[in-house]
């Protein structure tokens, strides 16, 4: 595979725009921001990388002829580039401006432990039953990830499985915020961390995997020891926490594709098993992202006709119940009929970004236009998040927004995911932050108390970064 300088240019130029995006507009390990570039990174960066190095090819590779290979990857990058300047100068229009932004999905204030720790346990309890029925039902794990993920006779009952889904955050978020407000009670520690695990192997059986990866790096990103709560964040500090969530997400993601397989199928598959690790670390992490854009930006318009909007029409009305509306389109995710554009007879879908979807339905002008939504919307996310409170719940719902919600921006399926998502974590922000906190199940300090003497980290205080670089890098 030859790499041309047109090649190494526009690498060049795409990976200096996410590191400009990372420089200038994050503030610290959990800020949206910063986990939309990684997010980013990993989805549409990391393909591309491998190419150049020279380290792995397309996937499919028979899609994808040797000659011509490099235009299209040139074309790719140049066209996922532009997109990303958009989001930027979105991203910057907003926390330039000062504007408050908007994320009613975090919590104003500090974490009530009592109530948090008694929605994990129902949700928990919740996710429990329903996993030992369906076990139960199916035969064991693996009937439950096959009925789930290839039969799919679980369709329409998606919803059951949001409840270790939202459990599995909210009980890694409590371990985080007990651990920040000083519990002496190794068992009130312990029993958060072993809920949040719990809810996400009740996620996995249904055949997801990012929920368990998600714990994780929320965990990674929101842990902080005490000691050094009052003390500036180190920049070194920071990245080896970045790193650790990164390779925590390659290795973890890879190792259960590996485990699913084992439980449906009896052992890894096959074409799988004799991949590269570069193309399992790949398909693993489902970074293939990248290769289903160079697909569109190659045969978009030339060999196929734009979409008009019709995947983003799909996606707004997606949001109505099929019980209300039996004609209601089909086929909302675009992967799958992407993917059957190339392999009519597979069921299961390729992964799309925003990007590539944008371009898909709007051509070049929907680059710029996708790319400016989708940075405004980050912005205001991020400049909400820096006003609200320090906590682990709002580690993981800035977590969740970047990596469930806003994965690479806006694209079909963001809306229902916002409700599928961050509506729970509205509502529960609303509940387990209230205005006025009972007693302290840590202290016991009385509301009245607190109020007169708040902890000194409760609230991260947002200073714009170009009046207090400094202060910005330690706030979140």
């Amino acid at each position: 595979m030859e790499i041309t300088l047109s090649v190494l240019l526009a690498t060049f130029l795409f990976f200096g725009l996410l590191v400009t995006c990372a420089a200038l507009f994050t503030s610290g390990p959990s800020d949206v921001v910063l986990l939309f570039v990684l997010v980013f990174c990993l989805f549409y960066g990391f393909r591309p990388l491998l190419f150049v190095l020279g380290l792995d090819g397309p996937h499919p590779g028979e899609l994808f002829p040797p000659a011509g290979f490099s235009h299209v990857l040139t074309r790719t990058l140049l066209g996922l580039t532009l997109y990303l300047f958009f989001v930027l100068v979105g991203i910057a229009a907003v926390l330039r401006s000062g504007v408050r932004g908007w994320g009613p999905f975090f919590a104003d204030h500090e974490v009530d432990l009592r109530r948090s720790l008694n929605v994990t346990l129902i949700l928990t309890a919740l996710g429990l039953v329903i996993s030992a029925y369906l076990v139960a039902r199916y035969g064991g794990v693996g009937g439950v990830i096959r009925a789930g993920k290839y039969d799919k006779e679980l369709a329409g009952l998606y919803v059951l499985r949001s409840f270790s889904a939202v459990g599995a955050v909210v009980a890694a978020t409590t371990f985080i915020d007990f651990r920040r407000q000083g519990s002496s009670s190794r068992l009130l520690t312990t029993v958060p961390l072993v809920c949040a695990f719990a809810n996400a192997f009740f996620v996995f059986i249904w055949g997801g995997r990012s929920t368990l990866i998600v714990v994780g790096a929320t965990l990674v990103l929101g842990m902080q020891a005490r000691r050094r709560r009052d003390r500036p964040v180190h920049r070194q500090r920071v990245l080896v926490r970045l790193l650790i969530a990164v390779v925590l997400v390659i290795v973890g993601a890879s190792g259960m594709r590996m485990a699913r397989d084992t439980l449906t199928h009896g052992e890894v598959q096959a074409g799988y098993a004799s991949s590269s690790a570069w193309r399992q670390a790949s398909v693993g992490t489902n970074s293939i992202y990248f290769d289903a854009a160079m697909l569109s930006f190659r045969d978009w318009p030339s060999r196929q006709q734009f979409r008009g909007g019709d995947d983003f029409y799909k996606g707004l009305v997606g949001v109505v119940p099929r019980a209300v509306w039996r004609d209601k389109p089909v086929g909302i995710p675009p992967g799958k009929w992407f993917r059957q554009v190339y392999e009519p007879r597979k069921i299961n879908g390729w992964p799309m970004g925003a990007g590539a979807l944008w371009y898909l339905n709007f051509g070049w002008l929907g680059l710029p236009l996708g790319g400016l939504i989708s940075g405004l919307i980050v912005g205001l996310v991020a400049a909400a998040q820096r006003r609200r409170p320090r906590s682990g719940f709002n580690t993981g719902v800035a977590v969740i927004a970047a990596v469930f919600v806003l994965p690479l921006g806006w694209d079909n399926q963001t809306l229902m995911k916002f409700i599928i998502w961050l509506v729970p974590m509205w509502v529960l922000a609303r509940y387990i932050a209230p205005r006025r906190a009972r007693r302290s199940l840590v202290t016991g300090i009385p509301a009245a108390r607190q109020a007169a003497n708040p902890p000194t980290t409760s609230v991260a205080r947002w200073t714009p970064s170009w009046r207090n670089e400094s202060a910005a890098k330690d706030d979140v």
